[in-house]
């Protein structure tokens, strides 16, 4: 909640939000980008070349990310994301949030591989 309100405040930092087509562009110049979701959403669908790393664990795996390249978190819906976004910001590192997530790079007719979970 604190979050929050700091970012409605204005004191939080600036993470720029940027569409899927922008998203693709800052891979092909080579960003990072990273899937806060929980394993099993990964398993569901997933982006290929993206690496996963759940908010849950963002706060001790952080600094085992490249400090040297953009990073463009992404999550469902774009929330999730953008908690992750923030606090990498906080450490200094280069970082975008992915705008409506995995959900709009689909809609965007950008590549999803779709998974099998059987039970």
């Amino acid at each position: 909640m604190w979050g929050w309100f700091k970012n409605l405040l204005g004191l939080g930092p600036r993470v720029p939000r940027i569409s899927a087509l922008e998203a693709q562009e800052k891979l092909k110049a080579g960003a990072l980008l990273i899937d806060v979701r929980t394993p099993l959403e990964r398993k569901l669908s997933k982006i290929p070349g993206s690496q996963g790393l759940p908010l849950a664990e963002l706060a001790r795996r952080w600094e085992s990310l490249p400090k040297d390249r953009p990073i463009i978190c992404f999550c469902e819906s774009g929330s999730r994301s953008q908690q992750a976004a923030e606090f990498l910001a906080e450490k200094g590192l280069e970082v975008y949030n992915l705008a409506g997530g995995i959900s709009a790079w689909q809609a965007a007719g950008l590549p999803v591989k779709k998974g099998d979970l059987q039970r």
